[in-house]
């Protein structure tokens, strides 16, 4: 029962990135400066996370060096997350919302965490262990819904 309860979150989580990176794709149009920078990494975040998902639902075959590498990249884009967020830069299309600069402490810990959690699953990944990346993804995919969640603007 807990495993079909693990499963169906993994699957849950794993459809919510897989929508929001394909919606990001869409939503880029007419930015310029800081916020399509932003744009741009938060596609690429999203683009990783989308490709170690397919893995992890079984729609591609489970690659653990290409989920290492996904890890890796978003790690990496994670620690230029908050020098991408100045203050009140709302200009559109962003979908960032005021509450970034209301409770800043707060996602720039996400931030930390994002980068801190896929670390943790490039090491796991390099371990092989196809279980233990499953429950690494969902840590990893939760700090993402989280932020989502709460600074990002809602889509219809």
């Amino acid at each position: 029962m807990k495993k079909k309860s693990f499963k169906t979150k993994v699957l849950t989580l794993s459809a919510v990135i897989t929508v929001s990176a394909t919606t990001v794709v869409f939503a880029h149009g007419g930015a310029m400066g800081v916020i399509k920078e932003r744009m741009d990494l938060m596609s690429a975040i999203g683009k990783n996370m989308k490709s170690v998902a397919a893995m992890v639902k079984g729609e591609v075959k489970f690659d653990p060096a290409a989920i290492e590498s996904s890890a890796k990249s978003i790690a990496e884009h994670s620690t230029k997350v908050n020098d991408l967020f100045p203050k009140g830069s709302l200009d559109k299309p962003t979908e960032a919302l005021p509450a970034i600069w209301e409770d800043w402490d707060r996602f720039t810990q996400l931030s930390k965490s994002l980068e801190t959690e896929t670390n943790k699953l490039a090491e796991v990944a390099a371990s092989g262990d196809k279980r233990a990346v499953m429950m690494q993804f969902a840590k990893t995919g939760k700090i993402c819904s989280t932020c989502h969640t709460d600074f990002r603007l809602k889509k219809d």
